[in-house]
């Protein structure tokens, strides 16, 4: 993760958590299919990972297809 940083403005509390496209794979290495004893936000994460994976490896694909045809 590349930054991490916490908002403690009272009524705002935040923790904000940047991922690199990277690195969201990892994560979802770590938090294999959905474990009943999660929490509903643990669930929400894994959600939103596994829709940031399927789309950033898009991208990468798309990407990598763009690269070729230019050459």
């Amino acid at each position: 993760m590349d930054r991490i940083y916490m908002d403690r403005i009272p009524g705002n509390e935040r923790i904000h958590i940047e991922i690199a496209s990277n690195e969201v794979a990892d994560l979802l290495d770590d938090l294999p299919a959905d474990d009943p004893a999660w929490f509903d936000a643990t669930k929400k994460l894994r959600a939103l990972l596994v829709k940031a994976n399927e789309d950033f490896g898009q991208a990468r694909r798309d990407n990598a297809y763009e690269a070729e045809v230019s050459r």
